[in-house]
Protein backbone atom coordinates (compact mmCIF):
# COMPACT_ATOMS: atom_id res chain seq x y z
CA UNK A 1 0.00 0.00 0.00
CA UNK A 2 1.33 3.47 -0.92
CA UNK A 3 2.66 5.71 1.87
CA UNK A 4 0.10 8.49 1.40
CA UNK A 5 -2.78 6.00 1.45
CA UNK A 6 -1.54 4.58 4.76
CA UNK A 7 -1.12 8.09 6.19
CA UNK A 8 -4.56 9.23 5.06
CA UNK A 9 -6.30 6.12 6.40
CA UNK A 10 -4.75 6.88 9.80
CA UNK A 11 -5.72 10.54 9.54
CA UNK A 12 -9.37 9.78 8.87
CA UNK A 13 -9.44 8.24 12.34
CA UNK A 14 -8.40 11.61 13.81
CA UNK A 15 -10.52 13.81 11.56
CA UNK A 16 -14.05 12.52 11.99
CA UNK A 17 -15.65 15.27 9.94
CA UNK A 18 -14.85 18.06 7.55
CA UNK A 19 -14.46 18.58 3.84
CA UNK A 20 -11.49 17.24 1.90
CA UNK A 21 -9.99 20.75 1.93
CA UNK A 22 -10.43 21.22 5.69
CA UNK A 23 -8.95 17.82 6.49
CA UNK A 24 -5.93 18.31 4.23
CA UNK A 25 -5.36 21.87 5.47
CA UNK A 26 -5.23 20.80 9.10
CA UNK A 27 -3.19 17.68 8.39
CA UNK A 28 -0.53 19.67 6.53
CA UNK A 29 -0.43 22.54 9.04
CA UNK A 30 -0.15 20.10 11.94
CA UNK A 31 2.61 18.27 10.08
CA UNK A 32 0.62 15.02 10.03
CA UNK A 33 1.44 14.65 6.33
CA UNK A 34 5.23 14.99 5.92
CA UNK A 35 6.61 17.51 3.47
CA UNK A 36 7.45 16.16 0.03
CA UNK A 37 4.82 13.40 0.13
CA UNK A 38 3.18 12.96 -3.27
CA UNK A 39 -0.58 13.47 -3.28
CA UNK A 40 -2.76 11.82 -5.91
CA UNK A 41 -6.45 12.43 -6.46
CA UNK A 42 -7.31 8.73 -6.58
CA UNK A 43 -5.60 7.83 -3.32
CA UNK A 44 -6.95 10.86 -1.47
CA UNK A 45 -10.47 10.24 -2.74
CA UNK A 46 -10.28 6.58 -1.69
CA UNK A 47 -8.97 7.30 1.80
CA UNK A 48 -11.37 10.21 2.41
CA UNK A 49 -14.35 8.30 1.06
CA UNK A 50 -15.24 10.94 -1.50
CA UNK A 51 -15.16 11.47 -5.25
CA UNK A 52 -12.22 12.94 -7.13
CA UNK A 53 -13.91 16.30 -7.78
CA UNK A 54 -13.77 17.69 -4.20
CA UNK A 55 -10.21 16.36 -3.90
CA UNK A 56 -9.23 18.09 -7.13
CA UNK A 57 -10.80 21.35 -5.93
CA UNK A 58 -9.05 20.97 -2.57
CA UNK A 59 -5.63 20.54 -4.22
CA UNK A 60 -6.20 23.68 -6.31
CA UNK A 61 -7.04 25.66 -3.16
CA UNK A 62 -4.11 24.18 -1.23
CA UNK A 63 -1.71 25.21 -3.99
CA UNK A 64 -2.99 28.80 -3.79
CA UNK A 65 -2.59 28.67 0.00
CA UNK A 66 1.03 27.54 -0.30
CA UNK A 67 0.43 24.17 1.36
CA UNK A 68 1.13 21.99 -1.69
CA UNK A 69 3.36 22.40 -4.72
CA UNK A 70 2.24 21.42 -8.22
CA UNK A 71 4.96 20.46 -10.69
CA UNK A 72 5.01 20.73 -14.47
CA UNK A 73 4.41 16.98 -14.71
CA UNK A 74 1.15 17.49 -12.77
CA UNK A 75 2.53 15.74 -9.67
CA UNK A 76 1.51 17.40 -6.40
CA UNK A 77 3.65 17.30 -3.27
CA UNK A 78 3.12 18.62 0.24
CA UNK A 79 5.06 21.88 0.52
CA UNK A 80 7.83 22.36 3.03
CA UNK A 81 6.86 24.57 5.96
CA UNK A 82 10.22 25.55 7.38
CA UNK A 83 10.66 27.89 10.33
CA UNK A 84 11.53 30.65 7.86
CA UNK A 85 8.42 29.92 5.78
CA UNK A 86 6.19 30.20 8.84
CA UNK A 87 7.83 33.42 10.00
CA UNK A 88 7.45 34.83 6.48
CA UNK A 89 3.70 34.13 6.40
CA UNK A 90 2.99 36.11 9.56
CA UNK A 91 5.56 38.80 8.78
CA UNK A 92 3.88 39.35 5.41
CA UNK A 93 0.46 39.39 7.11
CA UNK A 94 1.63 42.07 9.52
CA UNK A 95 3.08 44.22 6.74
CA UNK A 96 -0.03 43.92 4.57
CA UNK A 97 -2.48 44.69 7.38
CA UNK A 98 -0.35 47.67 8.39
CA UNK A 99 -0.44 49.01 4.82
CA UNK A 100 -4.21 48.47 4.61
CA UNK A 101 -4.77 50.32 7.88
CA UNK A 102 -3.01 53.38 6.43
CA UNK A 103 -5.92 53.69 3.99
CA UNK A 104 -8.64 53.54 6.67
CA UNK A 105 -10.58 56.54 7.89
CA UNK A 106 -10.85 57.34 11.59
CA UNK A 107 -14.29 55.77 11.96
CA UNK A 108 -13.04 52.52 10.39
CA UNK A 109 -10.13 52.41 12.82
CA UNK A 110 -12.58 52.90 15.69
CA UNK A 111 -14.57 49.87 14.53
CA UNK A 112 -11.41 47.76 14.54
CA UNK A 113 -10.24 48.92 17.94
CA UNK A 114 -13.66 47.94 19.34
CA UNK A 115 -13.49 44.34 18.07
CA UNK A 116 -13.73 41.94 21.00
CA UNK A 117 -11.66 39.06 19.61
CA UNK A 118 -8.72 38.53 17.28
CA UNK A 119 -10.95 36.59 14.92
CA UNK A 120 -13.41 39.48 14.69
CA UNK A 121 -10.60 42.02 14.20
CA UNK A 122 -9.00 40.25 11.25
CA UNK A 123 -12.34 39.31 9.69
CA UNK A 124 -13.50 42.95 9.89
CA UNK A 125 -10.22 44.33 8.56
CA UNK A 126 -10.32 41.93 5.63
CA UNK A 127 -13.94 42.78 4.81
CA UNK A 128 -13.14 46.50 4.81
CA UNK A 129 -10.12 46.10 2.50
CA UNK A 130 -11.09 47.65 -0.83
CA UNK A 131 -8.33 46.35 -3.12
CA UNK A 132 -9.49 42.89 -4.33
CA UNK A 133 -6.01 41.30 -4.44
CA UNK A 134 -5.16 42.54 -0.97
CA UNK A 135 -8.51 41.33 0.34
CA UNK A 136 -8.03 37.89 -1.19
CA UNK A 137 -4.47 37.59 0.13
CA UNK A 138 -5.53 38.66 3.62
CA UNK A 139 -8.43 36.23 3.46
CA UNK A 140 -6.03 33.35 2.84
CA UNK A 141 -3.51 34.37 5.47
CA UNK A 142 -6.09 34.97 8.18
CA UNK A 143 -8.61 32.32 7.17
CA UNK A 144 -6.04 29.53 6.94
CA UNK A 145 -2.83 30.21 8.87
CA UNK A 146 -3.95 32.61 11.58
CA UNK A 147 -7.25 30.81 12.19
CA UNK A 148 -5.36 27.55 12.62
CA UNK A 149 -3.11 29.10 15.26
CA UNK A 150 -5.98 30.68 17.17
CA UNK A 151 -7.96 27.42 17.13
CA UNK A 152 -5.06 25.26 18.33
CA UNK A 153 -2.99 27.49 20.62
CA UNK A 154 -2.48 25.78 23.96
CA UNK A 155 -2.39 29.06 25.85
CA UNK A 156 -3.76 32.15 24.14
CA UNK A 157 -2.71 34.43 27.00
CA UNK A 158 0.40 35.79 25.30
CA UNK A 159 -1.38 36.12 21.97
CA UNK A 160 -4.22 38.04 23.61
CA UNK A 161 -1.72 40.32 25.38
CA UNK A 162 0.16 41.33 22.24
CA UNK A 163 -3.13 41.69 20.38
CA UNK A 164 -4.37 44.11 23.07
CA UNK A 165 -1.23 46.20 22.53
CA UNK A 166 -1.91 46.14 18.81
CA UNK A 167 -5.47 47.40 19.27
CA UNK A 168 -4.24 50.20 21.53
CA UNK A 169 -1.87 51.27 18.76
CA UNK A 170 -4.76 51.24 16.27
CA UNK A 171 -6.67 53.61 18.55
CA UNK A 172 -3.77 56.10 18.40
CA UNK A 173 -2.57 56.19 14.78
CA UNK A 174 -0.62 59.43 15.21
CA UNK A 175 2.65 57.50 15.41
CA UNK A 176 2.61 54.75 12.76
CA UNK A 177 5.94 53.37 13.94
CA UNK A 178 4.35 52.23 17.20
CA UNK A 179 1.70 50.35 15.23
CA UNK A 180 4.36 48.86 12.95
CA UNK A 181 6.33 47.68 15.99
CA UNK A 182 3.23 46.15 17.59
CA UNK A 183 2.49 44.27 14.39
CA UNK A 184 6.05 42.94 14.26
CA UNK A 185 5.74 41.56 17.80
CA UNK A 186 2.32 40.09 17.04
CA UNK A 187 3.69 38.35 13.92
CA UNK A 188 6.57 36.88 15.89
CA UNK A 189 4.31 35.48 18.61
CA UNK A 190 1.98 33.95 16.00
CA UNK A 191 4.95 32.35 14.25
CA UNK A 192 6.34 30.86 17.45
CA UNK A 193 2.91 29.54 18.42
CA UNK A 194 2.46 27.73 15.11
CA UNK A 195 5.91 26.19 15.49
CA UNK A 196 4.98 25.03 19.00
CA UNK A 197 1.70 23.54 17.76
CA UNK A 198 3.57 21.51 15.16
CA UNK A 199 6.22 20.47 17.69
CA UNK A 200 3.63 19.27 20.22
CA UNK A 201 1.83 17.32 17.50
CA UNK A 202 5.06 15.57 16.50
CA UNK A 203 5.95 14.74 20.11
CA UNK A 204 2.46 13.33 20.79
CA UNK A 205 2.65 11.20 17.64
CA UNK A 206 6.01 9.83 18.73
CA UNK A 207 4.63 8.97 22.17
CA UNK A 208 1.63 7.21 20.65
CA UNK A 209 3.94 5.23 18.38
CA UNK A 210 5.85 4.06 21.47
Amino acid sequence: MDTILIIMIELTKKYKSGSALEILQEAILFGDIPEGISLTQNELAESLGTSRMPVREALIALEYQGLVKKHTNQHVNVAALTDNDIHAVFSDLAVLEFEVLKTFAEDELSVLSACMTQEEYHRTLCAKTEAPLRRRTLGTMTGVYLSFVLANAEDRGKLDAVFTNLQEAVKNPADPEILRACYAVYAEVLSLELLQIRKRRKENAELEAG
